[in-house]
């Protein structure tokens, strides 16, 4: 079944509410100003996060929303610190993915040092072929068409990069809404991305993959296996840029 009016073009499993904002709101942004609906869904309520208590986060993540213009986002409520520790927790995955039926799906990179991104990455590959396996779990089968993978702080060498160049700015302010997590107040108590140090890491990050591809800013994304092209990107009549910029690559 495809093209219902429910279904999602574009879902995002974030392991905790931010991490998709975080690593990959501006591909999020660009899809929903193209008009596609879009979703996240939060593995985890991220409950034992240092800093924000559970009506701040909450209100976080509404605004958050609200600036992503998401058509709908789901939480799983699987246990912070222990995803993808039970059987059950791919079923619930299953379950999301046959409910929301997206075409596309954004996941986080298998390999990260918070073990709770990276067994949320295993846990997505596994959760994406089963739910087209009719006897999988219930509900009626169905796998998304592909898995772009997303980084976090793992680097990877990635297939393509997103020109999020666009919609930097409300990308800036997506990152402004998460200040209970990376915020710089003298109220929160001092973390390893709230003080100021990880926020200028993805600017720089977005720029350097920006620079690979020759755009302002960039989304690095990784793909297992080929891309189908129609024609060759530089050859579309929206591709030359506007004036020459820099790039790593020639």
């Amino acid at each position: 079944m495809r093209n219902r009016p429910s279904d999602i073009d574009l879902v995002a499993f974030s392991p905790h509410p931010d991490d998709a904002e975080l690593f990959c709101g501006g591909t999020m942004l660009l899809a929903a100003r193209a008009g596609l609906r879009t979703a996240i869904v939060d593995l985890s309520e991220g409950e034992l996060s240092t800093n924000g208590d559970p009506a701040r986060r909450a209100a976080e993540r509404t605004a958050a929303s609200e600036l992503l213009g998401l058509a709908e986002r789901v939480s799983l409520g699987l246990p912070d610190g222990a995803i993808g520790s039970s059987p059950d927790h791919r079923d619930a995955v299953v379950g999301a993915l046959r409910a929301l039926r997206p075409t596309v799906v954004l996941a986080p990179y298998w390999q990260d040092r918070h073990p709770d991104h990276a067994a949320s990455g295993r846990l997505l590959r596994e959760a994406c072929f089963f739910a087209g396996v009719a006897k999988a779990a219930g509900g009626i089968p169905h796998r998304p068409e592909r898995v772009y993978w997303y980084m976090l702080h793992h680097p990877f060498a990635p297939s393509v990069v997103v020109d999020v160049g666009p919609v930097w700015e409300r990308r800036e302010r997506l990152l402004a809404v998460y200040e209970s997590q990376v915020g710089t107040n003298g109220d929160a108590a001092p973390t390893a991305i709230n003080d100021g140090t990880f926020v200028a890491m993805l600017e720089a990050r977005a720029v350097w993959f920006g620079a690979l591809v020759g755009v302002e800013r960039g989304e690095p994304l990784l793909v297992e296996g080929p891309l189908r092209l129609q024609s060759l990107p530089e050859l579309e009549p929206a591709a030359p840029m506007p004036h020459p910029r820099y790039r790593a690559y020639a």
